[in-house]
């Protein structure tokens, strides 16, 4: 991105470069939406099952659960 920026008049100046750019940015999209998706699958993969003695201490009715425990 940087040399992107660093690039400009020359990129703006010839059409291969311009296209060259152009397909690097569409690349760097890819790659960004595709960790995306992949960071939050990985993500939901996480069992929950460290937080059963935390969510079970609660008091639904009185909406209050304990303080977390100092480590």
């Amino acid at each position: 991105m940087l040399f992107s920026l660093g690039a400009r008049p020359e990129i703006l100046r010839d059409l291969r470069l311009r296209r060259l750019h152009v397909t690097a940015n569409l690349l760097a999209a890819l790659l960004f939406v595709a960790q995306g998706i992949t960071g939050t699958r990985d993500l939901l993969e996480i069992p929950l099952s460290w937080q059963k003695p935390t969510i079970y201490a609660c008091n639904f009715e009185l909406r209050t659960c304990p303080p977390p425990a100092a480590q």
